[in-house]
């Protein structure tokens, strides 16, 4: 049934129209005055389920406020901006140590790439069309705040982009965390490196699993997300056999030197066990696969000459770094302090290891649009 919005009684829609209207149709026809009349104080009344409308436009829009994984990808590519210009900074002046010059010519054509990572298509867009089409009266954008001037300054805005990376990676959507996480990885690589050619003696080290704890506030509006479960457990099934795998070759290079180089990777052995152990925990709690420790595992080749054991170190940080920032990828907010952790280890690891690493470790980066006319 319908109301009747003049009596407020209810009308069957079978009742019979009456017959002094019927016989009336003109008392029905109102005037065309009367209708403009009707129409124009209708315009004005408020509509209570709508909000104001301003007569003659559409009601003003504003737009909810921003996520985390905004957030935090405008904090971050406020420190890409800053360590950029404090790299172009530090090459300006001139760098005679092989090992600052190489670190720093892969920090120059490493962090564009990573800033570009971060935005959005529309961010992209809009500062593609500033430069291909600059408006009368437009000027370059102001450098950021505080640029680094020296080594020292550089390694402390690294830092800085490492540790907020690692944090952010915790809370973000999974989608983000993964190329969030390679940042931070390829950046404690390069930290690493410069902070030893430094020859300072003091290397800040990055945090550990149990500091990855959740730094900010999550809004209500646009919350994180993760990714699918069977992307989870892959993953972290991946991550406890390079783990186990590591552990193993790591005691059979052990077993090929002496001094300190084997206490090395005897230390090295355990820590990759005592990953997998944790992982084997974490995997079981979450129905995830468990894998066992074999007792022993095949070679590279069959056997081990001196080439392929001098190269088998940076052959399994580089897959570990690679599996732990997939994992962080894939995982639930709370699994991902230990891949994070972990990832940010075999890239200081790496440091020592190779003059070169990835913008974005595990990532494939496209090539960015050529530029028209």
């Amino acid at each position: 049934m319908t109301s009747s919005c003049l009596s407020g009684r209810r009308r069957c829609e079978n009742h019979p129209v009456s017959r002094r209207l019927a016989r009336s149709p003109s008392a029905l026809a109102p005037s065309r005055r009367a209708l403009l009349r009707a129409v124009g104080a209708a315009a004005l009344v408020p509509l209570a389920a709508c909000g104001p409308i301003a007569v003659g436009g559409p009601e003003e829009y504003t737009p909810p406020p921003p996520g985390i994984d905004d957030l935090c990808r405008a904090d971050l590519l406020e420190l890409l901006d800053r360590a950029l210009a404090g790299t172009e900074q530090v090459q300006a002046s001139g760098a005679a140590d092989p090992v600052l010059s190489s670190t720093l010519a892969a920090l120059a054509a490493a962090l564009p790439v990573q800033r570009r990572a971060l935005m959005t298509g529309a961010e992209i867009e809009k500062e593609q069309q500033a430069e291909d089409d600059p408006q009368p009266g437009q000027t370059s954008a102001p450098p950021p705040g505080e640029v680094p001037e020296d080594v020292a300054g550089l390694v402390s805005v690294l830092v800085e982009l490492r540790d907020l990376a690692a944090a952010a990676a915790r809370q973000i959507s999974g989608s983000l965390a993964r190329p969030v996480l390679a940042v931070a990885a390829h950046t404690a690589w390069a930290s690493t490196r410069l902070e030893s050619s430094a020859a300072s003696g003091h290397l800040t080290p990055s945090p550990a699993a149990e500091e990855l704890v959740p730094q900010r506030e999550v809004p209500a509006a646009d919350p994180p997300s993760v990714g699918a479960e069977s992307d989870y457990h892959t993953t972290i099934e991946r991550a406890q056999l390079e783990e186990w795998y590591a552990g193993y070759l790591h005691e059979v290079l052990a077993a090929r030197v002496d001094g300190a180089g084997r206490q090395q990777h005897l230390d090295l052995a355990a820590l990759h066990r005592k990953r997998a152990e944790e992982l084997g925990a974490v995997a079981e709690e979450d129905g995830a696969p468990v894998v066992a420790r074999q007792a022993v595992y095949a070679v590279p080749g069959g056997t081990l000459d001196d080439q392929s054991a001098a190269a088998l170190p940076t052959q399994l940080a580089q897959g570990l770094m690679v599996d732990h920032i997939a994992l962080a990828g894939a995982a639930p907010f709370e699994r991902r302090p230990l891949p994070i952790a972990a990832a940010l280890q075999e890239a200081e690891q790496l440091a020592s290891l190779v003059d070169r690493m990835d913008p974005l470790p595990s990532l494939e980066v496209p090539d960015p649009p050529a530029a028209v006319g």
